[in-house]
């Protein structure tokens, strides 16, 4: 690829002025990043510095190191957390900080571990955040996540391609899904973004309550939205509705909702693999009733999603609707890329635990107020996809009226 450096910092404004939204004065946290990404990273710090940052704060993790930790460590240690970890992350809320995940681990690189033991790690990194992650899904501080190559990630997208191929080629496509050219960073996004804007607009204004999907994998699953809820896509606000604009994912192609906790009821098949801490679920049915998860399989992983699920009490239950067309740029592309920030892009895809505060109306935005309206409240958020070509979805409107807004996959507004 000509100019590669041209391409990167392009990639890193887009994270740094639209993603992140960083302005000057403020700090940059990147929360947890692979070692391997050092030299994207210095690109990256370099590029906030030039734009005012007052400081980039970054956490570095090794997977090989945290798989070492689990197979050795005893339960006891994996099931502590000390809190220096904690406020090394959540403390920097307080200081006007803005917030970056930036991944490129293996997908399955934690596979083999112990169930039990994965599970208590997850739990010790995720619940003591849960004030944390509270405050980043009500927009109360800026946050994105994104991802660059890494050449254990590439291999598996590419398996029959040459490391150094691999990487290269991951790059194009992760360009490609986020509107990145030599040219700009973002035009592409700005314009990718309006569109998005336009189609929120037009959902928010039929006043939708309720969401029943059907497809041919054996779909069909309803479910109501919380009280005073809206639909959003693209970008966030900080605070909402109007504050400073920040994109929570890139890239992004879905139009989003919260549903209502104890209003979901149907049966929901994945259409994709998914990863989660380092291993593969695939093949994954969930039902339903009044809201909660009641049985489950999974062809792959199921001891995983058993894990997911026994998290917290939240766990068992939605925290988040996403309508994705099929025929997104992303899954126009043909790869699987077994990262969910891709792959989510691809397909209309829900995700069990914590819902998203910051689509639902009112004044009154404690957690408790929020829990009235139907938010789900848990530790950890896990996105999968259910969207297929042949995905329907018809909506049921606050006056009534039944509307189909989405035929054969793709939008019908």
């Amino acid at each position: 690829m000509n100019n590669m450096n041209k391409w990167l910092e392009n990639y890193a404004d887009l994270i740094l002025t639209r993603g992140v939204g960083l302005r000057k004065g403020q700090t940059l946290v990147v929360e947890e990043t692979s070692v391997t990404a050092v030299e994207f990273l210095r690109i990256l710090a370099e590029r906030a510095y030039k734009l005012g940052a007052k400081d980039v704060v970054i956490h570095f993790s090794d997977q090989e190191l945290t798989r070492i930790r689990l197979e050795n460590a005893s339960m006891e240690t994996l099931r502590s957390t000390p809190d220096w970890w904690v406020d090394a992350r959540a403390g920097y809320a307080d200081k006007d900080a803005c917030f970056l995940r930036l991944n490129n681990d293996s997908p399955d690189g934690l596979a083999g571990i112990d169930d039990e033991r994965i599970a208590a790690w997850k739990a010790a990194t995720t619940v003591p955040l849960k004030e944390f992650s509270f405050i980043k899904k009500d927009n109360k501080v800026k946050w994105s996540a994104s991802a660059i190559p890494g050449t254990k990630w590439a291999k598996k997208v590419f398996p029959d391609l040459s490391e150094e191929e691999a990487v290269e080629a991951l790059w194009r496509a992760l360009f490609k899904s986020c509107y990145v050219t030599e040219e700009s960073g973002t035009a592409g996004w700005d314009e990718h973004i309006r569109e998005m804007t336009e189609n929120v607009a037009k959902l928010n204004r039929l006043n939708i309550r309720t969401l029943h999907f059907t497809n041919s994998l054996g779909t069909d699953i309803t479910m109501d939205i919380c009280d005073d809820a809206s639909f959003a896509g693209g970008i966030c606000h900080c605070p909402e509705p109007d504050g400073e604009l920040f994109a929570p994912n890139i890239p992004t192609e879905e139009i989003l909702t919260t549903p209502h906790r104890f209003k979901v009821n149907g049966t929901v098949y994945s259409s994709m693999p998914f990863v989660h801490v380092g291993n593969i679920v695939d093949g994954m049915m969930l039902r339903f009733e009044n809201g909660k998860v009641v049985e489950y399989d999974a062809e792959v992983g199921k001891d995983v999603l058993q894990g997911i699920l026994e998290t917290d009490e939240g766990a068992r239950y939605l925290g988040e609707v996403a309508l994705v067309p099929y025929d997104s740029p992303i899954n126009q592309m043909g790869v699987l890329f077994y990262n969910t920030l891709l792959d989510e892009n691809a397909a209309c895809h829900l995700a069990l635990g914590a819902g998203y505060s910051d689509m639902i109306g009112g004044e009154d935005r404690s957690l408790e107020a929020l829990q009235k309206k139907g938010l789900n409240s848990s530790a950890l958020h896990v996105d999968f996809m259910f969207g297929t070509g042949d995905l329907s979805c018809e909506a049921t409107c606050s006056d009534g009226r039944k509307v189909m807004i989405f035929r054969d996959g793709k939008f019908n507004l």
